[in-house]
């Protein structure tokens, strides 16, 4: 059963809780701990996308197109669409000899609101590259090229790079075929669904050197590289991943996932974390993972001073003034 996780105050008084499930494990899948169900059947979602850039770099993307570790973590990302993440996005495509016509990703407003404002004050339009998935495609596009696949529908599950693909994320995850359910993404890929457990491992051997003998040693120590020196480009202003990769990048990754989905890997312990709120509201995210670091002693609590938005972020009204708070409980 899911635990009571985040509360949402006003004038002292419990207007909201949002109820979650959260799973620690260690790289052999051992529970360390857990609240609410750790075999809840939650979507990846995009904490995937890590997992995705494994198989990305393990196909030779980073040699054949030159690409460097910001441009890697922009394809792990979902980004807000700041003129960085687009300027990063235009390189990717610069280097893989393609144009934005190649992605099929959908179109959609940044999720920045300030990167918003920005576009209608210009009076320039949306593109595809604002899009918080198309680093992600751009990832699979560039794979098609190394491997020497067509790029055509190579969003389609049929396509060899999202079979591919799925593989590793079922390898690190310890993911049997009867155990998981594939739907498809806002963005149009596949996307599993497994214990929450399972998501947790893939995280801890995420952050394992030794994970299957080291097999995959080098991309992960890119990977982690990428997400941990460019953690703004992973997420963007004011993310919950963004935030704790740039306060404790060298012991956590992370990344959050829609519907309210977080994964992280804490660096060197072969160690992962999941959480799923119920309710899919995204907002009790912060309060949960800061919460959960601080049992961990992963932080500590002078650590959590720097971090108030994520761990105890305010309410306020159209005026801006402070009418409330959220606050983790579990």
């Amino acid at each position: 059963m899911p635990v009571r996780m985040v509360e949402a105050l006003r004038a002292g008084v419990v207007e909201s809780s949002h109820y979650g499930n959260a799973v620690v494990v260690d790289g052999d899948g051992r529970i360390i701990c857990s609240e609410g169900d750790p075999e809840r059947i939650s979507f990846f979602r995009s904490t995937s996308k890590p997992l995705q850039a494994i198989y990305f770099i393990e196909s030779g993307i980073a040699e054949k197109f030159n690409l460097d570790l910001k441009e890697i973590a922009v394809i792990t990302s979902s980004h807000t669409g700041e003129k960085e993440h687009i300027n990063t996005l235009k390189s990717i495509l610069k280097k893989i000899g393609e144009d934005e016509t190649v992605l099929k990703c959908g179109v959609h407003d940044p999720i920045s609101k300030e990167a918003c404002n920005e576009i209608t004050l210009s009076g320039s339009k949306v593109s595809i590259l604002h899009n918080n998935c198309s680093g992600k495609h751009l990832g699979f596009i560039a794979t098609a090229k190394a491997k020497g696949y067509p790029i055509k529908d190579y969003y389609k599950s049929e396509h060899n790079v999202q079979v591919e693909a799925e593989k590793i994320i079922l390898e690190f995850g310890d993911i049997r075929q009867d155990d998981f359910k594939r739907g498809f993404d806002g963005c149009g890929v596949p996307v599993i669904a497994a214990p929450l457990k399972n998501l947790a491992k893939a995280y801890a051997n995420l952050c394992n050197d030794d994970f299957k003998e080291g097999k995959y040693k080098k991309s992960q120590s890119y990977l982690i590289s990428a997400m941990s020196m460019y953690p703004e480009m992973v997420g963007g202003k004011g993310r919950v991943d963004t935030e704790i990769m740039k306060h404790f990048g060298s012991r956590i990754i992370g990344k959050i996932g829609d519907e309210a989905i977080f994964c992280a890997g804490i660096i060197g312990k072969a160690m992962g974390i999941a959480i799923k709120i119920e309710d899919g509201n995204m907002r009790a995210l912060g309060p949960a993972l800061m919460n959960l670091l601080l049992k961990l002693n992963i932080i500590d609590a002078d650590e959590t001073k720097d971090m108030m938005p994520i761990f105890k972020p305010v309410l306020t009204n159209h005026k801006g003034e402070i009418i409330g708070e959220l606050r983790s409980v579990f």
